[in-house]
């Protein structure tokens, strides 16, 4: 179909005051990872007030809504829930929980990351109904859970629900996206013997056998993306099996957080970082090495209905080739409906698109608000890329399915 470009700037200028409403409404609920039932029946309940055919929630806990389309492609839209802490509230120039409005923007935690994006979706893709557009194939809105820590609820989702193809509406200031590093979090333990801290002789001190690898890891070679750059480890939690100051430790846990590019695999991630340790150890005195292991850390999670799973802590790295035709179909809708051409860039952290690509849904990137601000007090989001926004996911939610549709 051609694309009723007037139409859909109509429509997305006549929702604005309600698009801005409900944001502000689901920004003033908190929605911790696991603690998200409160804000899933509202966007449940707004779901249903936009004419969705279907709505439902399935057993992670993901708000899913569905347009009813021809017999072609689906095409999935994606947005969490979830949020992380605020922090300390005193920090804040506005009150996390507030919805407050700025000089056109609207503060709060997960304004920008991401219940302004979900707010944009949602309405566009309900704006279908009101058009009385019928795309190629059904639409799905999908709202999950869990995101921050792990993407538990993606992955579920996936396991059940299918699509041709997705867009990921994580921030990126209304510019495409097309893939990102990955992330996997290693828990590397080491296990010596204990003793009084006042004979050292008689211990295996864990400490110093940690102190070589981190000494080691300010020097090892990373993989590198022509893309997405250089794959990167950092250090960040280290724990040990004492709470006494004056006791050796017998065991010492150190967490690495590995954000890998496509070309590297959680098993080559455990071989690289396996060989690192063996060659960081070698220079220490015989007798004095920890016995060191290295896994992939998994997590018990639950969520707020009750679901309990274990997950391994992966967000798999992604990246659609520029001549994608999902890619390419989604620059040329956006030229055409924000009348510039700001390119195809990658994002710097993790989404959920690289669940969404690992289940084989080819998945771009596109959301309003400045990803910069996601995570830090102070998060907020412009209203005016939110209104430019709604048109944008209209209009892409037709192209790509039209483009799935020429492709099967």
């Amino acid at each position: 179909m051609d694309l009723p470009l007037t139409q859909i700037q109509a429509a997305a200028a006549a929702a604005q005051d309600d698009l801005i409403d409900f944001t502000r409404q689901i920004v003033r609920i908190p929605s911790l990872p696991g603690e998200e039932n409160e804000v899933a029946a509202v966007i449940g309940r707004k779901m249903q007030q936009l004419g969705y055919d279907e709505v439902w929630t399935d057993d992670a806990g993901n708000v899913i809504g569905k347009i009813k389309g021809g017999a072609g492609p689906t095409v999935m839209l994606n947005g969490h829930m979830d949020h992380v802490d605020p922090g300390p509230v005193e920090d804040w120039p506005q009150p996390p929980f507030s919805g407050n409005i700025v000089d056109g923007e609207l503060w709060g935690r997960a304004s920008v990351d991401m219940k302004g994006p979900v707010a944009c979706m949602m309405v566009a893709t309900g704006l279908l109904k009101r058009l009385d557009l019928t795309p190629p194939g059904d639409v799905y809105m999908t709202v999950p859970v869990m995101e921050e820590i792990g993407g538990v609820g993606t992955q579920f989702l996936t396991t059940h629900l299918k699509a041709a193809a997705a867009i990921c509406g994580e921030p990126s200031h209304n510019t495409l996206r097309r893939g990102h590093r990955g992330r996997v979090e290693l828990g590397v333990t080491f296990k010596g013997r204990s003793a009084h801290a006042s004979i050292p002789r008689r211990a295996i001190n864990p400490h110093y056998s940690a102190a070589a690898l981190l000494t080691y890891l300010s020097s090892v070679d990373m993989a590198h993306d022509e893309a997405l750059g250089q794959a990167t480890v950092a250090p960040t939690l280290y724990t040990i099996d004492q709470r006494s100051p004056n006791v050796i430790p017998a065991e010492v846990r150190l967490l690495l957080d590995w954000r890998n590019v496509p070309t590297e695999s959680p098993a080559d991630i455990i071989a690289k970082a396996q060989g690192w340790l063996e060659a960081s150890l070698a220079g220490l005195e015989a007798g004095q090495v920890s016995q060191p292991t290295v896994e992939i850390t998994t997590r018990e999670l639950t969520t707020y209905t009750g679901m309990v799973k274990m997950f391994p802590s992966i967000f798999p790295s992604y990246l659609l080739p520029e001549d994608n035709v999902f890619i390419q179909t989604a620059q040329e809708t956006l030229i055409e409906v924000l009348e510039r051409d700001e390119g195809v860039d990658i994002w710097r952290f993790a989404t959920d698109g690289g669940h969404l690509m690992a289940a084989g849904i080819p998945t771009i990137g596109f959301g309003p608000g400045d990803e910069q601000l996601a995570h830090t007090n102070q998060e907020r989001i412009s209203l005016a890329q939110m209104n430019e926004a709604v048109v944008a996911y209209t209009a892409l939610i037709l192209a790509l399915a039209e483009a799935a549709e020429r492709n099967t």
